[in-house]
């Protein structure tokens, strides 16, 4: 297998994998109690998911043939978002392959949907967790997140988190 790691905007025709990709991270997170991702609710999501892409862009790391991770971008603001401006773009669904994890690949990832969100003009790239994944949190501030305060869905809090976009 290849060990160079690429990075690309990827199309419909790999959602499919990316989504499965997204399962296997749900079921290793819940195996370890972390609530994050329901097992199973990526795939049941795949129609929202989507729509999602055609509005925006998924991103996939790959290593050869493999997919060792991704995220995807849209301009469709998730509902825990109390105001939705033009010029920011969401991202959600940031995995990695536990066979490429502590590479930092997120971190890569990361950095390209900022310079995909740069590209598409806007200045503010947005995510959201499970307010009780204190990895995650610190992980995305140590990544120039700006935490963007919390806000209750349904019966769970979620931190919100902003990052800049120098237009370039």
């Amino acid at each position: 297998m290849n060990d160079e790691t690429i990075i690309v905007e990827a199309f419909e025709d790999r959602l499919d994998a990316y989504i499965d990709l997204l399962e296997e991270a749900a079921a290793w997170l819940w195996a370890r109690g972390v609530r994050q991702w329901r097992p199973g609710e990526h795939r049941a999501a795949r129609p929202d998911l989507l729509t999602k892409l055609r509005r925006g862009a998924l991103i996939l790391a790959t290593r050869g043939e493999a997919l060792a991770g991704g995220c995807l971008l849209t301009d469709i603001a998730p509902s825990c978002w109390p105001d939705t401006p033009d010029d920011a773009l969401y991202l959600s669904g940031l995995a990695v392959a536990r066979w490429a994890a502590g590479q930092d690949l997120g971190g890569r990832i990361l950095d390209a949907a900022a310079e995909a969100a740069r590209h598409l003009g806007k200045t503010r790239l947005r995510l959201d967790c499970w307010d009780g994944n204190e990895f995650l949190k610190t992980y995305y501030r140590e990544r120039d997140f700006r935490d963007a305060g919390r806000v209750q869905e349904g019966d769970y809090w979620v931190r919100l988190f902003e990052k800049t976009i120098i237009p370039g």
